[in-house]
């Protein structure tokens, strides 16, 4: 009995070990299964994080497509902003790349987020982006995020200059891939940054901005290029507009390398839609050009554009005749040898007639009576004679009393200087005091005399001229 109750102890307790021993082992088995469990849905998780980004990758511009004129497709973009910044500074080129192309277009969107694009850090990376390594579409969205950058504020503008996207832009205008989208990006993004003070102009033109903006608008002229790329022209020369102007005005040194290449472009047939508008950019950079020294009027005229001048004001585009009607304005502000050369390009009747058109906008009429008034100031005695021979008391007389204020000025100015010529020629009478009077020129120059600017010299010029 006693050794049956020692075996039946003995089984039990093997039957006891053997059962705690199996659960213990099952116990390690779960726990294994969990832990290989949790792996799984963790690569689960990230290869689902993996498929969405590279989906985003390969449909980048579908997904941009979408967001576009979607608020709320929008607002779930901005917000997600950190998540673009770090893949944008991670290794990894695709994400690189569906950032960079998304935080682009939040950038183009009608309340762009710059500062916090700026904030984020991700300035530097779009300049880094810019080096050969990286592809085109990174050059191309890189390019279009700090172009927006540099059309905000200045403050946000230095942002994109001080992280070295100058040189970076000049180097891809020169290289010799014939990636013209991108230069035409490239081109208004330097246009962008020089409009938004001198001092910026000036910065951008010292990296040598304007050689390769020649180069392109040089290369292209010629059909069947000219119409292939115009798109491209066309942000050239907007870019060497603004590069050409401002107060105060750039070094000439600087940009009258452009006087072959604008005279080139105001040859272009015909001055309409887009090859219109680059047209009009070298009408407009010429009357820039031409608004100094006696040495910019003569670089001018050695350009060979006079002849041109004069027949562009035919044309029926009032804002290019407007710009030239400037640029022959100020060649009238040089010395007599130049006005000469101007005036046997038989200008004068041109002028005539548009100070007194009705088929242009009265700024036409105002600017054209401008030039006649600088020809007279500035004109030698037999100049003024054979302006007066001309015509052009008349439009002088009419336009002394305009509502523009540098008209009204430029016009008694104008009449005093034909008086004053005539009191030398004409010894004995002042001839075309009789020619002023026909136009009512006198009585015109006596309501002047309340104004507080120039009612004085209207006084003078009455109590020394007047009948």
């Amino acid at each position: 009995m006693l050794m049956f109750f020692l075996s039946l102890q003995f089984i039990m307790k093997w039957l006891f070990k053997f059962d705690k021993d199996k659960w213990q082992k099952r116990q390690r088995q779960m726990q294994k299964n969990l832990r290989s469990m949790e792996s799984i849905r963790k690569i689960k998780r990230e290869l689902i994080l993996f498929f969405k980004r590279n989906h985003e990758f390969f449909h980048v511009e579908r997904c941009i497509e979408d967001a576009a004129g979607d608020p709320i497709a929008i607002q779930k973009m901005f917000d997600s902003i950190p998540v673009m910044v770090r893949d944008m500074m991670s290794g990894n080129e695709s994400f690189q790349l569906a950032a960079t192309a998304r935080v682009s277009f939040l950038l183009s969107t009608e309340n762009p987020p710059i500062d916090v694009v700026i904030q984020s850090g991700v300035v530097p990376h779009f300049v880094r982006f810019l080096i050969e390594q990286y592809g085109f579409q990174h050059k191309l969205y890189s390019v279009s995020a700090l172009y927006a950058i540099g059309k905000g504020s200045l403050e946000q503008a230095v942002a994109v200059i001080k992280h070295g996207a100058i040189p970076m832009f000049i180097r891809l205008l020169c290289c010799s891939e014939e990636c013209y989208q991108l230069k035409e990006l490239v081109a208004a993004a330097l246009g962008s940054l020089a409009n938004q003070s001198p001092d910026f102009r000036d910065y951008v033109l010292q990296f040598g901005t304007l050689t390769p903006l020649l180069s392109l608008l040089d290369n292209h002229l010629e059909p069947p290029m000219l119409h292939e790329k115009i798109t491209l022209l066309r942000a050239c020369s907007n870019t060497l507009a603004i590069v050409c102007q401002g107060n105060p005005a750039p070094s000439f040194n600087q940009i009258r390398s452009a006087l072959p290449i604008l005279r080139r472009l105001i040859h272009l047939n015909p001055p309409v839609g887009v090859i219109g508008d680059v047209f009009e950019d070298a009408c407009l950079c010429l009357s820039y050009l031409s608004n100094g020294s006696a040495e910019q009027i003569q670089a001018l005229i050695d350009a060979d554009v006079c002849a041109r001048l004069v027949m562009l004001l035919g044309f029926s585009d009032g804002k290019i005749v407007e710009h030239v009607l400037r640029t022959v304005g100020n060649i009238f502000k040089g010395v007599d040898s130049q006005i000469q050369k101007i005036m046997d390009a038989h200008i004068i009747p041109s002028l005539l007639y548009l100070s007194q058109s009705d088929n242009y906008d009265v700024e036409v009429r105002w600017d054209a009576a401008c030039a006649l008034s600088n020809a007279a100031r500035r004109g030698s005695n037999e100049q003024i004679r054979f302006l007066v021979n001309q015509g052009c008391i008349g439009p002088l007389c009419d336009h002394i009393l305009c509502p523009d204020r540098k008209t009204s000025i430029l016009c008694l100015k104008g009449l005093k200087s034909v008086l004053k010529a005539s009191e030398i020629m004409h010894s004995t009478r002042n001839l075309y005091t009789l020619i002023i009077t026909d136009f009512d020129g006198f009585g015109k120059v006596e309501k002047l005399q309340s104004d507080p600017d120039i009612g004085e010299m209207a006084m003078k010029l009455l109590m020394k001229y007047g009948v």
